[in-house]
């Protein structure tokens, strides 16, 4: 990856982030263009030519962590036993409670499916229609655990939760 690639990624995840900061203080709605773009220190212009929109932005800021915790704890989908990397990812998403609740509080549910879907690696290859089909079918399905549990406050361990979902997923 070149110098020019690597500042569009932090320009882009600078932008995500400052619109989850600006969130803490005021709904998604009410958030202007000018107030991210300030916050982040880029013009609006660069907002546009990153993001069709603020959930946009919200999605690939998650995506991208999500993808930084793997590399941090050095762990794939395709290498790392099924329940090993179920974990790591229940752990992740337990890390990012305060942010789930403001996506919820903002009716933006979907951000956290679209960082998972862009967590799975041929989520948009559809070259391979089994890999692209199973890869949306998995995304949606880990949403839906994502979901109860988050709903749930969180009411089951990061340990029974990733059983359940490596049983669902892995038993099908």
């Amino acid at each position: 990856m070149n110098r020019r690639e690597m500042l569009t990624l932090e320009l882009r995840e600078d932008i995500g982030a400052a619109i989850l900061e600006l969130m803490k203080e005021k709904p998604l709605e009410k958030i202007t263009i000018d107030e991210i773009s300030s916050l982040a220190n880029v013009g609006r212009a660069t907002f546009y030519r990153q993001f069709k929109s603020k959930q946009e932005a919200i999605s690939y800021k998650l995506s991208r962590d999500f993808l930084k915790f793997e590399q941090e704890r050095n762990i794939s989908f395709e290498t790392t036993p099924p329940p090993e990397y179920t974990k790591a990812f229940f752990e992740f998403i337990y890390s990012l409670r305060e942010i789930n609740q403001l996506l919820i509080d903002n009716d933006c549910r979907h951000c956290i499916v679209d960082a998972i879907r862009y967590s799975f690696a041929n989520i948009n290859d559809r070259s391979n229609t089994r890999e692209f089909y199973r890869d949306h079918f998995r995304a949606y399905g880990l949403l839906g655990i994502v979901d109860g549990w988050i709903e749930s406050e969180y009411d089951l361990s990061i340990n029974k939760i990733s059983e359940l979902a490596v049983e669902y997923f892995y038993k099908i």
